[in-house]
């Protein structure tokens, strides 16, 4: 019996790396009402691929250089603390409800209940890292600067 569990768990790790391997990557964007999409393709139509990731210029390291802002440090601050809360309570709870945008409450399924702590845990990792603050304002530099490339007239 010692040797079963460890055979089932090394059948699931494979079975895990092999839909991972097949996995595509996906935008995750919010929406105006908050509600969180999952997608092949970005808020602006744009698809996904290699051709499109090559194009993108990822700087060799983040730039963190500069003063933050002591309401982006205060900001962090306050996240991290509300996912750690969020992920308390959500973990304790026997069953997690959710709401459509009709406002119906429902119960959500085993998956979207671990699915929703997974996303909270990412968010704890985000805002409560280390040097979450430099990390958020470097994003949203970086995020400001695509902006604008993106609305420059093309020559």
């Amino acid at each position: 019996m010692s040797g079963r569990p460890w055979i089932a768990l090394l059948a699931g790790v494979l079975v895990l790396a092999g839909s991972v391997a097949q996995a595509r990557s996906v935008y995750r964007w919010v929406d105006e009402n908050g509600r969180v999409h999952y997608d092949d393709i970005n808020s602006r139509g744009q698809r996904l691929t290699r051709e499109y990731m090559a194009k993108r210029e990822v700087p060799a390291r983040p730039d963190w250089a500069g003063v933050i802002p002591g309401e982006l440090v205060a900001e962090v601050q306050q996240r991290c603390a509300h996912a750690r809360e969020r992920l308390k309570s959500y973990g304790a709870a026997p069953e997690i409800y959710g709401r459509d945008p009709s406002g119906n409450v429902y119960r959500l399924s085993d998956t979207q209940s671990r699915l929703m702590l997974a996303e909270i845990r990412g968010e704890a990792d985000y805002y409560c890292g280390d040097q979450a603050a430099r990390r958020v304002f470097a994003d949203r530099k970086a995020e400001a600067q695509r902006q604008a490339r993106d609305q420059a007239p093309s020559p």
